[in-house]
């Protein structure tokens, strides 16, 4: 029963903040365009000129985690506009769709309006969730559904089974370590009405999830995302990577917030406590990510948002010493977040206009001097100089995603490379490079996988360095060349 109901512009004000708080983090985070982003842009330009579902010319590769988050790039590029901005656009409206529909699902309670302040104020102290629907990625997609999921799970009187259905299977095409996650809340409204008249909601997610393995299977021969194995992580990555987040997302109060919530709080909120959870065993099963600000957890704000809220707003409600605990905790978990929200926004500045300037000038140069380089930054160095590239961390080439070897640390061999007859090389420094006299590469510290291609004999003995550059302040880049008149298969 809806007690106090609120008037209209009560119900308006809570979701307008939201939707505006998120969209403002995303406009000041615009600069930044995470690179695998550009991964996707490229596969959506090479569809949208009948080029296939290719990175690099020849057969098909399944370099795009989330094959569903290519239609507003292939569309946008099908028009000749840019497939990247169309992405960042529909991914921040998405994200802040994602906003307005969890502060809506929160008014929908006793003492609504209270929760709906709590939940917004919530939700906009996240810099990850507007930075990572304006970053280029399906981030904010993935959470506007996995909200759609969860409200049609929760809603009165009865699940809506077939929008329930719906998100879960466009989940399946956008992000897959969600599946746990949707898992939970398919069950939640088979608990609710039945496994009879939910039958309908786990058949439609059932066929979207076969029929993306099957694509999978169809293109690489595993039903798994390249991804997974081009960025196998360990359980320990994955247990650092969720224990951070938890810390940095949500200042660890409010996991307590959210545990107060659980315990306090009514049906629904034991549902969202049983999907993050679930989310969290995906996380760590995962290994957690290498990309800043722990996208794979921006899904869940909204659910943990509301699951916070509603623990909030019951520890006030109790009057003394929980009323004093509950609002300390609700302070801290929005100060750290907005403290990490201060130190980001001039780093995505930096990002951007590194890419604009530093970035831009290295494709350039490739463009205009070569026709095959490796390199692990594939994403805006592929999609700006349109050449052919070698994928030395394997997110679109299926031979270096079977090496052996975790993300970044990829053990190929010499006559691999070597096969592959690149032109350039250029590989990431976290120490400025130095090049001896003869344009020998002396000292670098790259990834693993960067450290051994520098190692290969033929490597030393044909390739020169052709340029340095700063990106940033611990992130240089080394451009080395091939000596010209020597034989790709001279040494072998």
């Amino acid at each position: 029963m809806i007690l106090n109901k609120p008037r209209a512009w009560q119900r308006v004000w809570p979701r307008l903040l939201g939707v505006l708080g998120v969209g403002l983090v995303g406009v000041c985070a615009w600069p930044y365009t995470v690179d695998d982003s550009y991964i996707v842009a490229r596969y959506a330009l090479r569809l949208s000129r009948g080029e296939g579902y290719t990175w690099n010319p020849g057969p098909a590769t399944d370099g795009v985690t989330g094959p569903a988050w290519l239609a507003p790039g292939w569309i946008a590029a099908a028009g000749g506009y840019d497939p990247v901005i169309a992405a960042k656009v529909v991914g921040l409206c998405c994200a802040a769709l994602a906003a307005y529909a969890c502060i809506a699902a929160s008014q929908v309670r006793a003492r609504g309006t209270q929760l709906a302040w709590i939940a917004a104020f919530l939700l906009i102290c996240q810099p990850s969730l507007g930075g990572s629907g304006s970053s280029g990625l399906e981030t904010g997609a993935a959470t506007l559904a996995l909200t759609c999921a969860a409200n049609a799970a929760l809603a009165a009187p009865r699940p809506l089974i077939f929008g329930l259905g719906s998100a879960v299977a466009a989940l399946a095409w956008l992000r897959p370590e969600l599946a746990l996650s949707s898992a939970a809340f398919l069950a939640v409204a088979t608990l609710r009405v039945g496994l009879r008249r939910a039958r309908a909601a786990w058949v439609m997610a059932a066929c979207s999830a076969l029929a993306v393995c099957m694509f999978r299977l169809r293109i690489t021969g595993s039903p798994l995302p390249m991804a997974w194995h081009a960025k196998a992580g360990t359980l320990q990555d994955g247990w650092s990577y969720a224990l951070r987040a938890i810390l940095v997302l949500t200042g660890v109060t409010g996991i307590g917030l959210a545990a107060a919530g659980a315990a306090l709080g009514q049906f629904r909120e034991r549902a969202r406590a049983w999907a993050l959870l679930a989310h969290f065993v995906a996380v760590v099963l995962a290994g957690g990510d290498w990309m800043p600000g722990f996208r794979l957890w921006v899904p869940l704000f909204p659910q943990y948002a509301a699951l916070a809220a509603v623990g909030s707003e019951r520890l006030w409600r109790r009057g003394g010493g929980a009323r004093f605990l509950g609002s300390g905790a609700l302070l801290i978990a929005c100060a750290v977040p907005l403290l990490d929200l201060s130190l980001r926004i001039p780093e995505w500045r930096d990002a951007g206009k590194s890419r604009e300037t530093v970035g831009a000038a290295i494709a350039r140069e490739l463009h205009d001097h070569d026709r095959r380089v490796a390199l692990v930054d594939i994403g805006y160095i592929g999609y700006s100089s349109n050449l052919t590239t070698i994928d030395l961390a394997g997110l679109t080439d299926p031979a270096v995603a079977a090496f052996p070897g975790g993300h970044l640390a990829k053990r190929i061999t010499p006559e691999w490379l070597e096969a592959q007859a690149p032109d350039a090389l250029l590989l990431h420094s976290s120490v400025p490079p130095i090049a001896a006299d003869d344009g020998r590469l002396e000292r670098f510290l790259g990834y693993p996988v960067e450290m051994r291609v520098a190692r290969f004999s033929w490597v030393a003995q044909q390739f020169r360095v052709a340029g340095i550059y700063a990106y940033g302040p611990s992130y240089h880049y080394v451009l080395l060349r091939r000596l010209p008149n020597i034989p790709a298969q001279a040494l072998r």
